[in-house]
């Protein structure tokens, strides 16, 4: 039976190989060049219309923010409160 070639075994640990110093600049140049494209993306003006589009989508309307109110009561409230307080308000509405 042959003894084990150690020299071809796998490394345990990457400290001092050259796949440690290949591994940290990869990770060096994927964050500076993650940072320079959010630079450039948030000086440009299409950053500005396109978080201007978005808010359109994230805005609460009227009907949602009533809606929110209704529930913002500190006791929990039955369903036929509930029923009421919304027939409440669309009649206030329609008055």
């Amino acid at each position: 039976m042959d003894s084990i070639d150690t020299t071809k075994r796998k490394p345990r640990r990457t400290l001092g190989t050259p796949s440690y110093a290949y591994r940290n600049r990869f990770a060096y140049a994927f964050l500076a060049a993650g940072t320079v494209l959010f630079g450039i993306w948030s000086l440009t003006p299409i950053q500005r219309i396109a978080n201007e589009k978005l808010s359109k989508f994230v805005e609460q309307t009227e009907p949602e923010r009533d809606r929110k109110a209704l529930f913002e009561y500190t006791a929990p409230r039955t369903s036929k409160f509930i029923k009421e307080a919304i027939k409440e308000s669309e009649e206030q509405k329609t008055k």
